[in-house]
């Protein structure tokens, strides 16, 4: 019997090739999209999970109170860690790291530069580090380094443990370990070297003093849970420990702990006012709906194709019931013979997403492949296979079984007058779903297009970052290096900083000012720089003037934007005033000598805050350098390094544009909005299918109809006018039910912003046009083919 079923479903598409196309490839196109999705979704769900005590690994945050705004920081002083591995029985193990910051190692001429962590011995441990040399044992001793496999192959041809490397240019570590590159789906995939903190604490005074520092909140604090415990009752217990211990100026911050789970480092990462408001699970959500919209649009076109040529086998349906068929044997047919379009459409969309999935990898910056040997993923498909083929199939089986044999066979079987009804709400649905879909794209664009043409108060064209990791390079004489670069010629400027303008600042707790509320500790950014920093960047003055080498008093000299001055004075009549860090004898003060306007220094979707520009020539941190402008980029990079090498001849030459670095800013919405556009198109395209298919089939219906009106002297157009009329209201109804739908979910999705587009009601007119003027080219080559047919032929056919 199922073969005969299977038999009879095959020659039913190959008879009609035309129909089978359609159906077959809208549902292989729409499963591929789902697959793609769901393997996205998969990957960013199967983060971190590859940790042994995923569930109970946490991150120690503190709420800090910034006169009002509250900021979730990650960094806590290094005696906090001691204090609560030795005092809390809800903690199984702490563990402080510092970084990850880029180290350069070094083995003869084979030089690089990867991200590392200082961390305490038990880091490996507790992040089950999967050892292929040594133990997890290694970081006990101070000039010790663990390497990972990558890294580790790189330097050396053979066995690694016990070799020494050099360290920054600095110091000769032994290797006591090589571990698994951490996974992709890893919040620590790009850490590739581990050293033990004690040989930061051990590298100056600066450092040494962190380790008993309750002000220093450089070092990140990792816990495991005791398995008795729950995160709220250890964070209850942890909350104001830190505000107990801390000195004054800490305390004025009110710090306030917070326990972040590994299970929500990734999907959950974003604070705000001190809670935390989700993150990328929103774009898992959204592309996860898109995802399942599109697979509904597929089945949705198999549904109305097949209830529409119902009449082409009502006969085959009372037959079969005259010879005994009953109804749930006509269903399994139908069912039978969904399931088998279903597979074939399976095996070709995963064809196309073979073919697509490095263009998918690309677009999404992810590197997913399929796991064709997992057990979850084909109990996945054979569920995903078995579902689909009922969602498809279950409405036309219903449908086509309900059949009265004596009406069929006597010939006077019709298609009532509501039998359209059903397949033109899927048709609504579909044109609805695709609307709101392009609609809620348009509007992510916009938004991104929005931030980007914010005034960012710096310059980005022809301009570098070089990251200083050496002390070689860092104890330079910084104005030996500005006359060798001058000298090349490529040079216009160039200055030496704690932070690029494109990365973050740090804040002093101590900072006050004239008229300052002693109560109230506002978020004031800082950057120790030199003079050049405002000039190589381009900073746009307002009032008061740039820093000068003329002015002697400017190693004293602060600038500050507009946010800082309003913040210092009502009037932001700051030039002048003195600024004061510190207290007793450790006091110092500075000048305010200019304000520039306000600067985009983190995602320009938020809040900026205010910031402080200092002379000191005591960061560390990064070069920046303005190439001169027409001037070859491959030319001056090569000029360029070969003064770096000079003094730096250890370190690999590394760099990176400003307006990359600033790009980056919008990778997240960019990346979610062309996946979110694709998808979209998509959804038009299969729903353009399905109408194709209906228009096709309704103009072979109606072929004596239209030559009938032709002999009557019905024109072209009043031919094309008869079909297009009843797809044009459904695509008018479709608007008027998706615009409202998508203005609330994007008015929704707008509000994580603080700096955010008003919709236009533009958006929802020329989507609602564009989409009328696709529907009405898909109907109108099936329209006017018919409409051109002779109609002799026509009154001809059977």
């Amino acid at each position: 019997m199922l073969k005969s079923y299977f038999k009879i479903g095959w020659r039913n598409l190959l008879r009609g090739k035309a129909f089978s196309i359609i159906n077959v490839g809208g549902l292989a196109m729409g499963m591929a999209v789902a697959l793609l999705i769901g393997l996205w979704v998969f990957n960013e769900l199967s983060y971190n999970k590859t940790f042994e005590n995923y569930s109970r690994i946490g991150m120690l945050y503190h709420n800090l109170d910034f006169g009002g705004e509250i900021i979730a920081h990650d960094g806590v002083p290094y005696p906090v860690g001691r204090d609560l591995k030795n005092n809390f029985a809800e903690f199984d193990e702490v563990v402080m790291v510092i970084g990850p910051r880029e180290h350069v190692v070094g083995l003869d001429e084979r030089k690089f530069s990867r991200s590392a962590y200082f961390a305490e011995p038990t880091f490996p441990e507790l992040f089950s580090l999967s050892m292929l040399q040594g133990t997890r044992d290694g970081l006990k001793d101070a000039q010790s380094i663990m390497l990972s496999k990558s890294i580790a192959d790189a330097l050396f041809e053979d066995n690694a443990l016990g070799k020494i490397i050099k360290f920054d240019n600095r110091d000769l570590l032994t290797v006591t370990g090589v571990f698994e590159d951490f996974p992709k789906t890893s919040q620590f995939a790009e850490i590739k070297m581990l050293i033990p903190i004690e040989y930061h604490f051990n590298l100056n005074e600066t450092t040494r003093r962190q380790k008993d520092s309750w002000e220093n909140f450089d070092p990140g604090c990792f816990v495991l849970l005791n398995k008795n415990a729950t995160w709220t009752e250890a964070e209850m217990k942890i909350k104001t420990y830190l505000f107990d211990k801390s000195p004054e100026v800490v305390k004025s911050l009110n710090p306030r702990a917070v326990l972040h789970p590994m299970e929500k480092w990734n999907l959950y990462a974003d604070f705000k006012e001190g809670k935390n408001i989700g993150g990328k699970i929103k774009y898992v959500w959204m592309l996860g709906i898109v995802g399942a919209f599109v697979l509904a649009l597929a089945c949705i076109n198999f549904m109305n194709l097949s209830t529409a040529r119902s009449e082409k086998r009502s006969k085959e349906v009372g037959i079969r019931k005259v010879m005994g068929s009953v109804r749930n044997q006509l269903v399994g047919q139908f069912m039978s013979e969904s399931l088998m379009i279903v597979l074939i459409a399976y095996v070709l969309a995963i064809g196309l997403v073979v073919l697509f999935l490095p263009g998918f990898n690309l677009l999404s910056e992810t590197k997913i492949q399929i796991p064709w040997t997992n057990f979850y993923f084909i109990s996945f498909s054979l569920a995903f296979i078995v579902l689909t083929s009922l969602v498809a199939g279950s409405y036309p089986a219903l449908y086509l079984s309900s059949f009265n044999p004596v009406k069929v066979l006597k010939g006077t079987f019709k298609m009532g007058r509501y039998a359209a009804i059903p397949r033109k709400a899927l048709v609504v649905f579909q044109f609805t779903i695709s609307t709101a879909l392009i609609i809620g794209t348009w509007v992510v664009f916009q938004q991104i297009q929005y931030a980007k043409d914010r005034p960012m108060g710096f310059d980005l064209e022809g301009i570098i970052q070089l990251p200083i990791k050496t002390d070689e390079l860092a104890k330079a004489n910084y104005n030996s290096i500005r006359q060798d670069l001058f000298a090349t010629g490529v040079v216009d400027n160039m200055a030496k900083s704690d932070f690029p303008i494109t990365g973050s600042m740090y804040s002093d707790a101590s900072m006050t000012w004239p008229g300052k509320d002693p109560a109230s500790q506002p978020m004031v950014a800082m950057n120790r720089c030199s003079h050049d920093f405002s000039s190589t960047n381009g900073f746009q003055f307002v009032a008061g003037r740039d820093f000068s080498r003329d002015h002697i008093t400017d190693s004293s000299a602060v600038i500050v934007n507009e946010m800082a001055a309003k913040l210092f004075s009502p009037t932001g009549d700051v030039i002048g005033m003195k600024l004061i860090w510190g207290e007793n004898e450790t006091q110092y003060e500075k000048e305010i000598v200019g304000v520039i306007k306000d600067q985009i220094r983190w995602t320009p979707f938020v809040k900026q805050s205010a910031h402080v520009y200092i002379v000191d020539y005591k960061g560390t941190g990064f070069f920046t350098i303005r190439m001169k402008s027409g001037m070859g980029v491959k030319e001056a990079l090569a000029k360029i390094e070969t003064v770096f090498k000079k003094y730096d001849p250890g370190s690999p030459f590394e760099y990176k544009f400003q307006d990359d670095d600033y790009a980056r800013l919008f990778n997240t919405e960019e990346r979610i909005g062309k996946l979110a556009g694709v998808f979209s198109g998509l959804a038009i395209f299969i729903s353009c299918i399905g109408i194709f298919g209906l228009a096709s089939f309704a103009a072979s219906q109606r072929t004596k109809e239209i030559g009938i009106r032709k002999v009557l002297g019905a024109s072209v157009y009043s031919v094309w006018k008869m079909f297009s009329n009843d797809f044009v209201l459904l695509v008018i109804v479709s608007s008027v039910i998706a615009c409202p739908i998508a203005y609330y979910y994007t008015s929704q999705w707008l509000q994580q912003y603080d700096y955010r587009i008003e919709i236009s009601w533009t958006v929802f007119v020329v989507t609602s046009i564009v989409l009328l003027v696709i529907t009405l080219v898909t109907v109108s080559y099936q329209s006017i083919k018919a409409a051109l047919v002779n109609p002799v032929e026509s009154l001809r056919s059977e």
